[in-house]
C-alpha cells in the first residue's frame, strides 16, 4: 500500500480521537487493516528481494515517499483538525510498520540474533496481512496485477483526500 495511503488513514484516525496514545495506536493498527486490501506490489517486493527489480522497487518507494511528504505538508498546512499532535502521531503510527520492515530489510541485524528474530517475526506478521484477503479470492496467487493495485490505491487516496480536505 502507498505510504501516502497509510499516512492519510493515520491522519484521519489521529483526528478522530482525543488521546495521543490512542491516535498513535489507531494509526499503527490501521496500517495492518489497509494492508489487507490487495494492492499489487507483491511482485515488486519479490523482485527487490531476489535482486532482479531493485532499481524499479527503489524508484517506486522513492516516488511514494516524496508523495507522502507532500501529502503530510498539505495536511499540516490545512491545520483544521482537533489536535495537531494527534494527527502527527496517527501518521507516524500509520507509516511505522513499513519503516520497521524497511529498516529490517536494509540493516539485516544478523549479529544480534534476538533482534533479528523479532524483526523477522514482525516482517512475517506484516506480510501475512498483505495476503489476508487475496489468498481467499485468488486461489494460489498472492496479489493482483500492479496496474489494478495502483488504480485501487489512487482511488483510496483520492477518497481520503476528500475526507481530509
Amino acid at each position: 500500500m502507498f505510504l501516502a495511503v497509510h499516512a492519510a488513514v493515520g491522519a484521519v484516525a489521529g483526528n478522530a480521537v482525543n488521546n495521543p496514545l490512542a491516535a498513535f495506536t489507531l494509526g499503527f493498527i490501521s496500517h495492518f487493516f489497509t494492508d489487507m486490501v490487495p494492492h499489487g506490489d507483491e511482485g515488486m517486493y519479490q523482485g527487490y528481494k531476489s535482486g532482479s527489480k531493485v532499481v524499479r522497487a527503489l524508484l517506486y518507494v522513492g516516488m511514494d515517499a516524496l508523495a507522502t511528504v507532500v501529502l503530510i505538508v498539505l495536511i499540516f498546512l490545512k491545520q483544521d483538525f482537533f489536535s495537531t499532535a494527534n494527527v502527527a502521531l496517527g501518521i507516524i503510527g500509520g507509516v511505522l510498520p513499513d519503516l520497521l520492515v524497511g529498516i529490517a530489510e536494509v540493516m539485516k541485524p544478523k549479529g544480534r540474533r534476538w533482534l533479528y528474530r523479532k524483526f523477522d517475526d514482525f516482517r512475517c506478521f506484516h506480510m501475512r496481512n498483505h495476503h489476508f484477503f487475496i489468498g481467499h479470492f485468488r486461489r494460489g496467487q498472492k496479489d493482483i496485477p500492479l496496474k489494478y493495485g495502483l488504480m485501487l490505491q489512487a482511488t483510496a487516496l483520492a477518497i481520503l483526500m476528500k475526507v481530509i480536505f
